[in-house]
């Protein structure tokens, strides 16, 4: 996992810090404002829970977008294109829960830790996001409080809930990736990222999906999960034990309602039986 200076202090900043700096800043959420995150299908059965960290793309009133233009809201760096509505139908099929970040990654990302330089980007594939430069500490506390640290701890909460009645959860990330990156076409259909060490979902996961002669499976691809996962899988499954993977969809494979509904029908039927091997 990448390391670098965040612009706090010397000490790391943890999204559970309650120190005097972490209660005495206000948070950016207005009255009117979404919630930082959603839980879909909250009465969910299933043994799973999906997580989705970049599924919104909302932007505080109090922050007036960052100063971006409409355009760049609509792209990669703004939110993981496709993976609202896929986590929704596949929360439905799997009868499971799932947590949705509503807010754009821009702002913080969730899927970063805090002492990552790309926490809060001040450049993003080239865009200059003119709303995170020059950031006090207070405005970056801000940032934590408001989008950061409600999320991870309803996962934890969630994780925890399922643990004290004696469920094992699985824990199951979701994201999309664009089709080309610095002009290279990229040939996958969907990538399952895991670890290299606990393959107990992962490499079932990978078998079922590559039963398609259609569908290009990437294993650790267009990502690698061997020695920097994300912080929420690392955090919520690894630290834990939990059986997990990070399934990265192609964005043009799922964009459109409908396709986005078949890529969900297609995992579901992935999942089942890999979750049966986990199971069993």
């Amino acid at each position: 996992m990448r390391g670098g200076r965040f612009g706090y202090s010397a000490r790391r900043m943890s999204p559970n810090d309650h120190s005097e700096t972490a209660t005495t800043v206000s948070r950016l959420l207005g009255p009117d404002d979404p919630p930082a995150f959603t839980i879909d299908n909250p009465h969910g059965r299933g043994p799973v829970l999906l997580v989705a960290d970049h599924a919104g793309r909302a932007f505080p009133s109090a922050l007036d977008r960052l100063g971006l233009d409409d355009s760049v809201l609509e792209q990669h760096i703004a939110y993981d294109i496709g993976i609202d509505r896929l986590t929704r139908r596949l929360a439905e099929r799997l009868d499971a829960r799932a947590l949705l970040h509503g807010y754009s990654r821009l702002l913080i990302d969730p899927n970063r830790p805090l002492n990552d330089p790309t926490s809060i980007c001040q450049v993003s594939d080239g865009v200059v996001v003119a709303g995170n430069r020059r950031l006090s500490l207070a405005e970056r506390r801000q940032r934590v409080d408001s989008f950061f640290a409600p999320y991870h701890r309803a996962i934890e909460t969630e994780i925890d809930g399922m643990l004290a009645v004696g469920e094992q959860p699985v824990l199951v990330s979701l994201h999309s990736f664009t089709p080309t990156f610095r002009g290279v076409a990229r040939p996958w259909h969907v990538g399952v990222l895991w670890d290299g060490k606990d393959g107990r979902l992962a490499q079932p996961l990978m078998r079922e999906l590559a039963r398609s002669e259609q569908i290009v499976v990437g294993d650790n691809q267009p990502y690698s999960g061997e020695g920097r996962y994300g912080y929420t899988v690392e955090t919520h499954a690894l630290a834990r034990g939990l059986a997990n993977a990070l399934i990265e969809i192609r964005q043009d494979l799922i964009a459109e309602p409908s396709s986005a509904d078949a890529w969900a029908e297609r995992l579901a039927d992935a999942l089942k039986p890999a979750l049966v091997t986990i199971y069993s």
